[in-house]
Protein backbone atom coordinates (compact mmCIF):
# COMPACT_ATOMS: atom_id res chain seq x y z
CA UNK A 1 0.00 0.00 0.00
CA UNK A 2 1.09 3.50 -0.64
CA UNK A 3 2.07 5.92 1.60
CA UNK A 4 -0.13 8.48 2.61
CA UNK A 5 0.91 11.95 1.40
CA UNK A 6 1.45 14.22 4.42
CA UNK A 7 0.26 17.64 4.18
CA UNK A 8 2.47 19.91 6.35
CA UNK A 9 0.26 22.58 7.94
CA UNK A 10 0.53 25.79 9.64
CA UNK A 11 -2.42 28.33 11.25
CA UNK A 12 -2.41 32.10 10.85
CA UNK A 13 -4.49 33.40 13.75
CA UNK A 14 -5.09 31.70 16.97
CA UNK A 15 -8.49 32.66 18.62
CA UNK A 16 -10.96 29.92 18.86
CA UNK A 17 -11.39 29.25 15.23
CA UNK A 18 -8.23 29.06 14.51
CA UNK A 19 -7.51 26.47 17.25
CA UNK A 20 -10.27 24.45 16.50
CA UNK A 21 -8.38 24.06 12.67
CA UNK A 22 -5.42 23.31 14.57
CA UNK A 23 -7.28 20.36 16.39
CA UNK A 24 -8.28 19.71 12.92
CA UNK A 25 -5.40 19.66 10.94
CA UNK A 26 -2.85 17.92 12.85
CA UNK A 27 -2.34 14.26 12.47
CA UNK A 28 -3.45 13.09 15.59
CA UNK A 29 -6.86 13.98 13.65
CA UNK A 30 -6.29 12.69 10.29
CA UNK A 31 -3.03 11.04 8.94
CA UNK A 32 -3.04 13.25 5.97
CA UNK A 33 -1.96 16.56 8.05
CA UNK A 34 1.25 17.51 10.34
CA UNK A 35 0.20 20.56 12.49
CA UNK A 36 3.88 22.37 12.04
CA UNK A 37 2.79 26.15 12.92
CA UNK A 38 0.67 28.81 14.37
CA UNK A 39 0.93 32.17 14.36
CA UNK A 40 -0.42 35.00 16.00
CA UNK A 41 0.17 38.46 17.21
CA UNK A 42 -1.38 38.49 20.31
CA UNK A 43 1.37 36.49 22.88
CA UNK A 44 -1.61 35.99 25.15
CA UNK A 45 -3.13 33.96 22.49
CA UNK A 46 -0.21 32.14 21.44
CA UNK A 47 0.27 31.13 24.67
CA UNK A 48 -2.82 29.47 25.08
CA UNK A 49 -2.19 27.37 22.06
CA UNK A 50 1.09 26.33 23.20
CA UNK A 51 -0.80 25.42 26.39
CA UNK A 52 -2.87 23.30 24.34
CA UNK A 53 -0.77 21.86 21.09
CA UNK A 54 2.55 21.22 23.21
CA UNK A 55 5.65 21.98 22.05
CA UNK A 56 6.32 20.11 19.28
CA UNK A 57 5.38 22.98 16.92
CA UNK A 58 6.42 26.69 16.11
CA UNK A 59 4.69 29.44 17.36
CA UNK A 60 5.23 32.58 15.41
CA UNK A 61 3.74 36.59 15.81
CA UNK A 62 5.72 36.82 11.90
CA UNK A 63 3.49 35.37 9.05
CA UNK A 64 6.06 35.78 6.98
CA UNK A 65 8.52 33.00 8.45
CA UNK A 66 5.26 30.79 7.57
CA UNK A 67 5.33 31.80 3.42
CA UNK A 68 9.02 31.30 3.32
CA UNK A 69 9.16 27.79 4.96
CA UNK A 70 10.07 25.19 2.49
CA UNK A 71 8.74 22.71 5.06
CA UNK A 72 4.78 24.35 5.53
CA UNK A 73 2.62 23.20 2.45
CA UNK A 74 -0.68 24.43 3.58
CA UNK A 75 -2.07 27.90 5.74
CA UNK A 76 -4.90 27.81 7.00
CA UNK A 77 -6.33 31.57 7.63
CA UNK A 78 -8.45 31.87 11.01
CA UNK A 79 -7.67 35.32 11.58
CA UNK A 80 -10.65 37.81 12.31
CA UNK A 81 -12.70 38.68 9.18
CA UNK A 82 -11.12 42.51 8.42
CA UNK A 83 -7.79 40.37 8.27
CA UNK A 84 -7.94 37.48 5.87
CA UNK A 85 -7.20 39.73 3.01
CA UNK A 86 -3.26 39.83 3.24
CA UNK A 87 -2.14 36.43 4.83
CA UNK A 88 -4.24 34.85 1.99
CA UNK A 89 -2.75 36.65 -0.68
CA UNK A 90 0.90 36.12 0.69
CA UNK A 91 -0.13 32.26 1.03
CA UNK A 92 -1.39 31.89 -2.76
CA UNK A 93 2.19 34.15 -3.71
CA UNK A 94 4.35 31.80 -1.76
CA UNK A 95 2.23 28.97 -3.82
CA UNK A 96 1.09 27.65 -0.72
CA UNK A 97 -2.47 25.45 -0.29
CA UNK A 98 -4.78 28.16 1.35
CA UNK A 99 -7.89 27.43 3.56
CA UNK A 100 -9.49 30.71 4.37
CA UNK A 101 -12.35 30.81 6.88
CA UNK A 102 -15.18 32.43 5.72
CA UNK A 103 -16.40 35.15 5.14
CA UNK A 104 -13.59 35.43 2.04
CA UNK A 105 -13.15 39.69 2.94
CA UNK A 106 -15.31 42.35 3.61
CA UNK A 107 -15.22 43.76 -0.26
CA UNK A 108 -15.64 43.27 -3.78
CA UNK A 109 -12.63 44.71 -4.76
CA UNK A 110 -10.39 42.31 -2.40
CA UNK A 111 -12.77 39.64 -3.46
CA UNK A 112 -11.40 39.80 -7.08
CA UNK A 113 -8.17 40.53 -5.88
CA UNK A 114 -8.10 37.03 -3.88
CA UNK A 115 -9.63 34.69 -6.73
CA UNK A 116 -7.30 36.52 -9.51
CA UNK A 117 -4.16 35.39 -7.07
CA UNK A 118 -6.15 31.57 -6.82
CA UNK A 119 -6.33 31.36 -10.25
CA UNK A 120 -2.46 32.34 -10.34
CA UNK A 121 -0.96 30.35 -7.80
CA UNK A 122 -0.58 26.43 -8.42
CA UNK A 123 -1.77 26.48 -4.57
CA UNK A 124 -4.85 24.80 -4.09
CA UNK A 125 -7.20 27.74 -3.00
CA UNK A 126 -10.47 27.13 -0.62
CA UNK A 127 -12.82 28.65 1.68
CA UNK A 128 -14.62 27.54 4.93
CA UNK A 129 -17.98 26.54 3.25
CA UNK A 130 -17.96 23.45 5.45
CA UNK A 131 -22.01 23.40 4.85
CA UNK A 132 -21.60 22.72 1.13
CA UNK A 133 -20.42 19.13 2.27
CA UNK A 134 -23.04 18.44 4.95
CA UNK A 135 -25.09 15.52 3.82
CA UNK A 136 -28.13 17.14 4.04
CA UNK A 137 -27.02 20.07 1.70
CA UNK A 138 -24.79 17.41 -0.65
CA UNK A 139 -28.23 15.68 -0.82
CA UNK A 140 -30.68 18.23 -2.07
CA UNK A 141 -27.67 19.36 -4.71
CA UNK A 142 -27.62 15.79 -5.80
CA UNK A 143 -31.52 15.49 -6.16
CA UNK A 144 -31.50 18.80 -8.09
CA UNK A 145 -29.05 17.98 -10.57
CA UNK A 146 -31.26 14.27 -11.01
CA UNK A 147 -33.78 17.24 -12.50
CA UNK A 148 -36.39 15.88 -9.83
CA UNK A 149 -37.96 19.60 -9.48
CA UNK A 150 -36.81 21.18 -12.68
CA UNK A 151 -34.66 24.11 -12.79
CA UNK A 152 -35.39 26.36 -9.64
CA UNK A 153 -37.14 29.06 -10.58
CA UNK A 154 -38.07 30.50 -7.16
CA UNK A 155 -36.48 29.77 -4.02
CA UNK A 156 -36.59 30.94 -0.18
CA UNK A 157 -34.49 30.70 2.69
CA UNK A 158 -34.44 30.89 6.22
CA UNK A 159 -31.25 31.48 8.79
CA UNK A 160 -33.00 30.56 12.18
CA UNK A 161 -29.77 32.27 14.56
CA UNK A 162 -30.97 31.96 18.17
CA UNK A 163 -27.80 32.01 19.37
CA UNK A 164 -26.76 35.52 17.81
CA UNK A 165 -27.42 37.36 21.00
CA UNK A 166 -24.29 35.48 22.78
CA UNK A 167 -21.95 35.05 19.13
CA UNK A 168 -21.94 38.67 18.38
CA UNK A 169 -23.66 41.12 20.57
CA UNK A 170 -21.73 40.94 23.80
CA UNK A 171 -18.51 41.35 22.02
CA UNK A 172 -16.70 45.09 22.20
CA UNK A 173 -16.44 44.26 18.50
CA UNK A 174 -20.44 44.34 17.47
CA UNK A 175 -20.02 47.41 15.15
CA UNK A 176 -20.26 47.36 11.04
CA UNK A 177 -16.59 48.60 11.28
CA UNK A 178 -15.62 45.03 12.59
CA UNK A 179 -17.89 42.82 10.90
CA UNK A 180 -19.44 45.10 8.38
CA UNK A 181 -22.65 43.06 8.38
CA UNK A 182 -24.14 40.03 9.59
CA UNK A 183 -25.22 38.97 6.21
CA UNK A 184 -21.47 38.68 5.54
CA UNK A 185 -20.21 37.32 8.42
CA UNK A 186 -22.74 34.88 9.38
CA UNK A 187 -25.16 34.48 6.20
CA UNK A 188 -22.54 33.62 4.08
CA UNK A 189 -22.74 30.10 4.65
CA UNK A 190 -26.59 30.26 3.60
CA UNK A 191 -25.93 32.79 0.52
CA UNK A 192 -23.18 30.32 -0.75
CA UNK A 193 -26.13 27.39 -0.46
CA UNK A 194 -28.59 29.54 -2.26
CA UNK A 195 -26.80 30.21 -5.05
CA UNK A 196 -25.50 26.93 -5.44
CA UNK A 197 -29.03 25.39 -5.43
CA UNK A 198 -30.51 28.30 -7.79
CA UNK A 199 -27.13 27.35 -9.93
CA UNK A 200 -27.05 30.82 -11.37
CA UNK A 201 -24.86 34.18 -10.28
CA UNK A 202 -27.21 36.44 -8.51
CA UNK A 203 -26.93 39.75 -10.10
CA UNK A 204 -29.13 42.02 -8.27
CA UNK A 205 -30.76 42.68 -5.00
CA UNK A 206 -33.00 44.56 -1.95
CA UNK A 207 -32.48 44.58 1.55
CA UNK A 208 -34.74 45.90 3.99
CA UNK A 209 -32.94 45.17 7.85
CA UNK A 210 -32.56 46.37 11.52
CA UNK A 211 -31.68 46.65 14.77
CA UNK A 212 -35.03 45.86 16.23
CA UNK A 213 -34.27 43.57 19.57
CA UNK A 214 -30.80 44.28 20.98
CA UNK A 215 -29.24 47.27 21.58
CA UNK A 216 -30.44 50.91 21.83
CA UNK A 217 -31.12 51.61 25.43
CA UNK A 218 -27.70 50.64 27.61
CA UNK A 219 -24.92 52.49 28.61
CA UNK A 220 -21.67 51.28 26.06
CA UNK A 221 -19.42 50.54 29.66
CA UNK A 222 -22.10 48.08 30.91
CA UNK A 223 -20.53 44.86 31.70
CA UNK A 224 -22.49 41.32 32.80
CA UNK A 225 -20.89 41.72 35.86
CA UNK A 226 -21.82 44.75 37.06
CA UNK A 227 -25.23 44.66 36.42
CA UNK A 228 -28.08 44.01 38.60
CA UNK A 229 -30.42 42.25 35.91
CA UNK A 230 -29.89 38.50 36.72
CA UNK A 231 -32.99 37.11 34.39
CA UNK A 232 -31.34 38.24 31.52
CA UNK A 233 -31.49 35.30 28.91
CA UNK A 234 -28.06 36.82 27.45
CA UNK A 235 -26.51 37.23 30.45
CA UNK A 236 -22.98 35.76 30.59
CA UNK A 237 -20.67 34.73 33.67
CA UNK A 238 -17.38 33.29 32.07
CA UNK A 239 -15.02 34.80 29.70
CA UNK A 240 -15.22 32.43 27.11
CA UNK A 241 -18.12 30.90 25.49
CA UNK A 242 -18.95 27.02 23.68
CA UNK A 243 -19.52 27.58 20.09
CA UNK A 244 -21.31 25.41 18.03
CA UNK A 245 -18.71 23.62 16.32
CA UNK A 246 -16.90 22.49 19.57
CA UNK A 247 -14.81 25.00 20.38
CA UNK A 248 -14.50 27.81 23.09
CA UNK A 249 -13.81 31.08 22.58
CA UNK A 250 -12.98 33.94 24.65
CA UNK A 251 -16.47 36.41 24.97
CA UNK A 252 -16.85 39.58 26.39
CA UNK A 253 -19.68 40.76 28.86
CA UNK A 254 -20.41 43.67 27.28
CA UNK A 255 -24.17 44.04 27.32
CA UNK A 256 -26.29 43.13 24.87
CA UNK A 257 -28.63 45.99 24.86
CA UNK A 258 -25.98 48.72 24.58
CA UNK A 259 -26.56 52.17 22.86
CA UNK A 260 -22.92 51.69 20.99
CA UNK A 261 -23.88 48.44 18.77
CA UNK A 262 -24.93 49.24 15.48
CA UNK A 263 -25.47 45.77 13.56
CA UNK A 264 -28.74 44.49 11.71
CA UNK A 265 -30.17 41.80 14.20
CA UNK A 266 -32.59 40.92 11.22
CA UNK A 267 -32.75 41.48 7.09
CA UNK A 268 -34.74 40.56 4.03
CA UNK A 269 -33.50 40.38 0.51
CA UNK A 270 -35.12 39.82 -2.43
CA UNK A 271 -32.61 38.83 -4.90
CA UNK A 272 -32.68 38.55 -9.20
CA UNK A 273 -30.26 35.85 -10.92
CA UNK A 274 -28.76 35.66 -14.70
CA UNK A 275 -30.80 32.42 -15.34
CA UNK A 276 -34.22 34.41 -14.19
CA UNK A 277 -34.84 32.76 -11.24
CA UNK A 278 -35.59 34.80 -8.46
CA UNK A 279 -35.18 34.23 -4.52
CA UNK A 280 -36.20 35.85 -0.89
CA UNK A 281 -33.83 35.31 2.33
CA UNK A 282 -34.50 35.95 5.43
CA UNK A 283 -31.86 36.09 8.37
CA UNK A 284 -33.17 36.45 11.89
CA UNK A 285 -30.94 36.75 15.62
CA UNK A 286 -33.55 37.02 18.15
CA UNK A 287 -35.45 33.63 16.63
CA UNK A 288 -36.05 30.29 19.20
CA UNK A 289 -34.20 27.97 16.67
CA UNK A 290 -30.84 27.60 15.58
CA UNK A 291 -31.64 26.25 12.36
CA UNK A 292 -31.38 26.81 8.55
CA UNK A 293 -34.36 26.25 5.92
CA UNK A 294 -34.75 26.07 2.33
CA UNK A 295 -37.96 26.08 0.13
CA UNK A 296 -36.52 25.61 -3.98
CA UNK A 297 -39.73 25.52 -6.69
CA UNK A 298 -39.29 24.36 -10.09
CA UNK A 299 -42.01 23.86 -12.81
CA UNK A 300 -41.15 19.94 -11.62
CA UNK A 301 -42.24 20.51 -8.07
CA UNK A 302 -41.54 21.73 -4.93
CA UNK A 303 -38.28 20.70 -2.52
CA UNK A 304 -37.57 21.01 1.26
CA UNK A 305 -34.47 21.58 3.39
CA UNK A 306 -33.82 21.66 7.07
CA UNK A 307 -30.62 21.76 8.51
CA UNK A 308 -30.40 22.18 12.31
CA UNK A 309 -26.16 21.25 14.00
CA UNK A 310 -27.72 18.19 16.14
CA UNK A 311 -28.26 16.74 12.55
CA UNK A 312 -32.09 16.64 12.48
CA UNK A 313 -31.84 16.95 8.26
CA UNK A 314 -34.95 16.50 6.28
CA UNK A 315 -35.43 16.67 2.62
CA UNK A 316 -39.29 16.82 1.49
CA UNK A 317 -40.02 16.89 -2.04
CA UNK A 318 -44.25 17.65 -3.65
CA UNK A 319 -44.57 17.22 -7.09
CA UNK A 320 -46.76 19.14 -9.26
CA UNK A 321 -48.84 18.08 -11.70
CA UNK A 322 -50.21 14.34 -10.17
CA UNK A 323 -53.59 13.03 -10.35
CA UNK A 324 -53.00 12.54 -6.42
CA UNK A 325 -50.93 14.39 -4.21
CA UNK A 326 -47.43 13.13 -4.17
CA UNK A 327 -44.12 13.98 -1.95
CA UNK A 328 -40.97 11.81 -0.75
CA UNK A 329 -38.89 11.89 2.04
CA UNK A 330 -35.35 12.00 2.87
CA UNK A 331 -33.37 11.98 5.93
CA UNK A 332 -29.50 11.79 5.21
CA UNK A 333 -27.41 11.02 8.48
CA UNK A 334 -25.46 13.15 10.24
CA UNK A 335 -21.55 11.96 9.51
CA UNK A 336 -20.31 12.91 12.92
CA UNK A 337 -18.16 16.22 14.13
CA UNK A 338 -19.29 19.77 14.11
CA UNK A 339 -21.93 21.88 11.34
CA UNK A 340 -23.55 18.69 10.53
CA UNK A 341 -20.69 16.69 9.44
CA UNK A 342 -19.09 19.56 7.00
CA UNK A 343 -16.43 20.51 9.23
CA UNK A 344 -14.13 16.63 8.92
CA UNK A 345 -15.49 16.35 5.48
CA UNK A 346 -14.17 19.70 4.21
CA UNK A 347 -11.05 19.07 5.57
CA UNK A 348 -11.25 15.87 3.57
CA UNK A 349 -12.13 17.31 0.15
CA UNK A 350 -9.58 19.97 0.97
CA UNK A 351 -6.56 16.86 0.99
CA UNK A 352 -7.89 15.08 -1.81
CA UNK A 353 -8.11 18.16 -4.02
CA UNK A 354 -4.22 18.94 -2.95
CA UNK A 355 -2.78 15.28 -2.85
CA UNK A 356 -4.22 14.85 -6.33
CA UNK A 357 -4.33 18.00 -8.09
CA UNK A 358 -7.72 19.41 -8.22
CA UNK A 359 -8.01 22.78 -8.15
CA UNK A 360 -11.71 23.78 -7.53
CA UNK A 361 -12.93 26.41 -9.81
CA UNK A 362 -16.06 26.59 -8.87
CA UNK A 363 -15.34 27.10 -5.28
CA UNK A 364 -13.31 30.18 -6.39
CA UNK A 365 -16.35 31.65 -7.91
CA UNK A 366 -18.65 30.81 -4.99
CA UNK A 367 -16.69 32.71 -2.36
CA UNK A 368 -16.89 35.27 -4.86
CA UNK A 369 -20.42 35.48 -5.46
CA UNK A 370 -21.70 34.99 -1.30
CA UNK A 371 -19.31 37.72 -0.94
CA UNK A 372 -20.33 40.02 -3.27
CA UNK A 373 -24.06 39.01 -2.50
CA UNK A 374 -23.67 39.45 0.98
CA UNK A 375 -21.93 43.02 0.91
CA UNK A 376 -23.96 44.17 -1.78
CA UNK A 377 -27.29 43.52 0.27
CA UNK A 378 -25.63 45.62 2.96
CA UNK A 379 -25.36 48.40 0.67
CA UNK A 380 -29.04 48.20 -0.15
CA UNK A 381 -30.07 48.34 3.12
CA UNK A 382 -28.33 51.21 4.13
CA UNK A 383 -28.98 52.78 0.64
CA UNK A 384 -32.58 52.10 0.20
CA UNK A 385 -32.16 51.32 -3.34
CA UNK A 386 -31.43 47.93 -5.23
CA UNK A 387 -28.06 47.37 -5.71
CA UNK A 388 -26.70 45.67 -8.98
CA UNK A 389 -24.01 42.91 -8.04
CA UNK A 390 -20.63 42.97 -10.31
CA UNK A 391 -19.90 40.44 -12.13
CA UNK A 392 -16.99 38.01 -11.72
CA UNK A 393 -15.44 38.80 -15.06
CA UNK A 394 -15.32 42.25 -14.63
CA UNK A 395 -14.05 42.99 -10.96
CA UNK A 396 -11.30 40.19 -12.18
CA UNK A 397 -10.64 42.31 -15.32
CA UNK A 398 -10.16 45.57 -12.99
CA UNK A 399 -7.71 43.93 -10.24
CA UNK A 400 -5.23 42.99 -13.46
Amino acid sequence: MAEKKVIRTAVIGAGGRGKYFGRLYRKEAHPGFDLRAICDLDPDRLKEAREFFGDGIAYRTDSAKIYADPEIDAVLVATDDRNHVEPTLAGLAAGKHVLVEKPLCQTTADAGRIIAAARKSPGIFMIGFELRECTVFQSMKRLLKEGRIGPVLVAHSFDNVSVGGHYFFHSPHRQKAYYRSLLLQKACHSLDLLNWFVDSEPVKVYGIGGLDFYGRTADPKLRCRDCDRADCPYRISLESFQMDYDARVRITDFCVWSKELNLNDNSELCISYASGAKATFHECHFTPEYSREFWLVGPKGKMYGYYDNPGRFLIRIEYSHDRERRTEEFKPPHTGGSHGGGDLRLRDEFYRRIVENDPPTEVQDSAYYSTALAICAEESIESGRPVEIPGLKSVLAASD
